[in-house]
C-alpha cells in the first residue's frame, strides 16, 4: 500500500510540474446536452476537458469528464522519449469520490532488431477485480519471414489484437455506462509468474496462406496450444477457409470459418454466409445472402443503403459503431449497440468547407422497422449536424424522431486551441 501511494504521489507531482513549466498549452473542450421531451427530462449532460502540455521530449495530458452524475473521472497521461526508450503512462481517479482507480506505465525500446516492452499496471480495490497489480515483458522479433512474439506475464496480461482472450482491461462507470480502456490488465496482487505466451506466425505451405501457432503456459502448467490457419484455398475461386485448432489438456476445439468472395463492385457489397446441414456439418447446402449494402458518392454527398434479410441473426449497428451490418452475437460480445427491429437504413451525408474555417457535416439516417405497418415501414430518423463557427469552434446538434414523435434532441459545442 505504501509503495502504491508513493507511485501515485510521484506521478501526480510530475504532472503538476509539467503544468507549471510547459509551454504552449493545447487542448479541447466538448460539451453535450440531450433532452427527452416526453416526459421532459435531461437524458445526457456531459463535458470533457482535455489539456495537453509539452516540455522537453514529453507531453502530459489532463482529461476531466463530467456528466449528470457529477465529476466522474479525472485522468492524467504522459508520453515521451528518453534516449532510446519510449515511455507512456496513464493515471485514473474517480473524481467524485477522490478514489485512485488505475494506473499503468509502458516502456518500449528496440535492441539489435528485437522490440522490447515492459508493461506495468495496478488496479484499486474500489473497482471490480481489484486490488491487483502486475507486469508483462513483451519481446518481438523475426527470423526471415517468421515473426516471433513472447509475453512473459507477472500477474498481468497485455492486449493482443489477434487473440480475443487477451483484450486488456475496460473500466466502467456504473451510474453512466461510460468506460475507459487500457492495454495492461493486472490480474492478482503480487509480481509472481502467472504465464508465458509465445506466438510464431508468418510461415505458410501449399494452399495455406498463413499459419500462426500460439503456446500458452501458466503457473499451473500447460494451458493450450492453438494453430490458426488463414486463407486455405479450396480450388474454388470464391471459397476459402480459416481454421482455428486448439488443444487443451482434456479437450480439442476446432473452429472452421468459411470466407466467401463474391466480388465487390464500386458501390454494392454483398453480405453472404455458407449454409450447412446441421446433421452433417461438413455438408455445404448453399449460400445465404443476409444483407446488401449500397454506397455512392456525388461530389460532397454520400448516399448509403443497408438491407438486412436475416434480422434474427444480424442487425444494423448504431451510428456510434459505424452503421454496419453485424452478427448480433458478435455485437453483444464486443459491446456494440445495434437496432434489433430495423431491417433497412437509408443514409445521406453531406460535408463541405465552412465559411469561416473548419468543415460542416450533415447526416440523416432513416431506418425502416420490420414490425410496423406504416408507410414504407418507416421506423425512425436520426439527424446530426456539425456547424463550424471558425476553425477551432464547432456547434453540434442531434435529433431523433420515431413513430411516437420526437424521441430526443440534443446540442453541444466543441472547442480546441
Amino acid at each position: 500500500m505504501i509503495n502504491k501511494t508513493l507511485v501515485v504521489v510521484a506521478v501526480v507531482l510530475s504532472i503538476v510540474l509539467f503544468t507549471l513549466v510547459a509551454s504552449p498549452l493545447s487542448g479541447t473542450w466538448e460539451a453535450n446536452l440531450a433532452i427527452d421531451p416526453s416526459p421532459f427530462s435531461f437524458t445526457e449532460l456531459s463535458s470533457t476537458f482535455v489539456v495537453d502540455y509539452t516540455v522537453g521530449g514529453f507531453t502530459g495530458t489532463s482529461n476531466s469528464e463530467l456528466s449528470l452524475a457529477g465529476f466522474i473521472w479525472q485522468g492524467f497521461g504522459v508520453t515521451g522519449t528518453l534516449g532510446a526508450f519510449t515511455i507512456h503512462g496513464d493515471l485514473l481517479f474517480g473524481a467524485s469520490t477522490a478514489d485512485f482507480i488505475y494506473d499503468q506505465v509502458i516502456v518500449t525500446t528496440s535492441i539489435a532488431g528485437i522490440d522490447v516492452g515492459l508493461y506495468w499496471a495496478q488496479l484499486s480495490d474500489v473497482v471490480l477485480g481489484g486490488p491487483a497489480d502486475g507486469s508483462v515483458l513483451r519481446m518481438a522479433g523475426n527470423i526471415g519471414d517468421i515473426d516471433i512474439v513472447s509475453y512473459f506475464e507477472l500477474s498481468a496480461q497485455v492486449e493482443d489484437k489477434d487473440d480475443d482472450s487477451f483484450n486488456g482491461i475496460t473500466i466502467y462507470h456504473a451510474a453512466t455506462g461510460a468506460h475507459k480502456h487500457y492495454v495492461t490488465n493486472p490480474l492478482v496482487v503480487g509480481q509472481e509468474f502467472t504465464g508465458e505466451k509465445t506466438v510464431v506466425s508468418g510461415w505458410s505451405f501449399g494452399c495455406v496462406e498463413d499459419i500462426a501457432t500460439t503456446l500458452y503456459i501458466t503457473c499451473h502448467g500447460f494451458d493450450y496450444i492453438k494453430f490458426a490457419l488463414t486463407g486455405i484455398e479450396t480450388g474454388i475461386d470464391w471459397l476459402n477457409f480459416d481454421v482455428d485448432l486448439m488443444f487443451q489438456l482434456q479437450t480439442k476445439t476446432l473452429v472452421l470459418t468459411p470466407t466467401i468472395n463474391l466480388g465487390e463492385s464500386t458501390c454494392i457489397n454483398v453480405y453472404a454466409e455458407l449454409l450447412t446441414d446441421p446433421a452433417v456439418m461438413t455438408s455445404i447446402t448453399g449460400i445465404g445472402i443476409y444483407g446488401l449494402g449500397f454506397t455512392t458518392i456525388f461530389g460532397n454527398v454520400t448516399v448509403r443503403d443497408l438491407s438486412v434479410f436475416n434480422t434474427g441473426c444480424y442487425a444494423i449497428t448504431t451510428q456510434e459503431y459505424g452503421s454496419v451490418i453485424e452478427d448480433k452475437a458478435d455485437a453483444l460480445e464486443y459491446g456494440h449497440d445495434f437496432y434489433p427491429d430495423y431491417w433497412e437504413m437509408f443514409s445521406i451525408k453531406v460535408t463541405g468547407d465552412g465559411c469561416c474555417g473548419g468543415s460542416y457535416t450533415f447526416l440523416a439516417n432513416t431506418y425502416f422497422n420490420k414490425n410496423v405497418t406504416s408507410l414504407f415501414d418507416w421506423g425512425m430518423t436520426h439527424i446530426e449536424a456539425t456547424i463550424p463557427i471558425n476553425s477551432s469552434l464547432f456547434l453540434t446538434t442531434e435529433v431523433e424522431v420515431d413513430t411516437a414523435g420526437v424521441d430526443h434532441f440534443g446540442f453541444g459545442a466543441e472547442a480546441s486551441w
